[in-house]
């Protein structure tokens, strides 16, 4: 087996994305011929794989893992993947959705003090998303993380930051008092039952398997990035890094609140794709190459699975 040309393949083969994502729409329509009718299932579907590709769009365009490589849209694919758990979480995705088109914001933050104008796009676009998922709102500090990586964060930043939350609240409840209904204002207002609550741990043997092996893959990728690759250029470990602590913080909410695993994955399986892809792309050592092919092989086995068992 010549792993070499399969290790390439792997990461750059079209014919393996278009694969990837033919199978994922099919395993989640197929099946449900009869519901084709649903709009949270086809929602979700076209969410999600929009992010996916989003992905790789957002690769290109900051030069994150810095070569040729689909494997930040596969790996999210997998990720995601036969889970039932993703079918028709439309709030999630679309919440999601909002998180990741903040992406581009943070990123142009980079090394810019005067970064007010980014900060509160950030902030209109987590706030919007919160009137889906209120739950989104705990990202803020993901954020703030995220400033202070890329040494933009200061109190111009922080207080442009929190202005998006009073931009768009006092223009509801400009809205309400227009239609003389202060109920409008109050509905949109995050209620603290579902912010604070901690949810009873549900989480499934797949989701426990997965879960585990992801989390000690940041852990793994994390030591590599501290020992083994200080030498990468200021713009990558930064954004890798923020990759690393927020996927965690994440990860801390994906078990707290279990009743909103599906948002939470939909939000946590971005950036450990980013830092996977890195890893497995940046080696010329056959182990890592036979470890990337194991990986696979392991997502595919699961997707099967879950896939069998829903």
């Amino acid at each position: 087996m010549n792993i070499e040309k399969i290790y390439n393949w792997l990461l750059s083969s079209k014919l393996l994305l278009f694969t990837t994502a033919f199978a994922f729409v099919a395993v989640r329509l197929f099946p449900r011929y009869n519901q084709l009718d649903d709009i949270s299932l086809w929602g979700s579907l076209l969410i999600q794989l929009g992010i996916a590709f989003f992905l790789m769009q957002l690769n290109q365009s900051y030069n994150i893992v810095q070569k040729h490589t689909f494997l930040p849209t596969l790996f999210y694919l997998l990720f995601i993947g036969c889970n039932p758990v993703f079918y028709y979480d439309i709030k999630g995705s679309a919440a999601a959705l909002c998180l990741f088109f903040c992406y581009p914001f943070l990123f142009n933050s980079y090394q810019n003090p005067k970064s007010q104008v980014n900060a509160l796009n950030i902030s209109l676009l987590l706030v919007l998303g919160s009137l889906l998922w209120p739950p989104l709102l705990f990202t803020f500090p993901v954020f703030w993380i995220g400033f202070f990586r890329f040494q933009c964060f200061n109190a111009r930043v922080f207080f442009a930051n929190l202005t998006g939350i009073v931009v768009i609240y006092l223009f509801i409840f400009s809205w309400s008092l227009f239609q003389e209904d202060k109920n409008l204002f109050f509905s949109l207002l995050p209620q603290p039952d579902m912010l604070f609550v901690v949810h009873k741990l549900h989480i499934t043997g797949f989701e426990w398997l997965t879960s585990g092996l992801l989390i000690l893959s940041c852990f793994i990728f994390g030591i590599y990035l501290l020992f083994f690759n200080i030498s990468e250029r200021i713009w990558t470990i930064s954004v890798l890094s923020y990759f690393f602590f927020s996927s965690f913080i994440v990860f801390i909410f994906y078990f707290l609140q279990s009743e909103y695993k599906s948002a939470w994955g939909l939000i946590n399986y971005a950036p450990i794709a980013f830092m996977l892809s890195y890893f497995f792309s940046h080696s010329n050592r056959r182990s890592v190459h036979y470890l990337l092919l194991l990986f696979f092989l392991f997502f595919f086995g699961i997707n099967i699975a879950q896939y069998i068992g829903s």
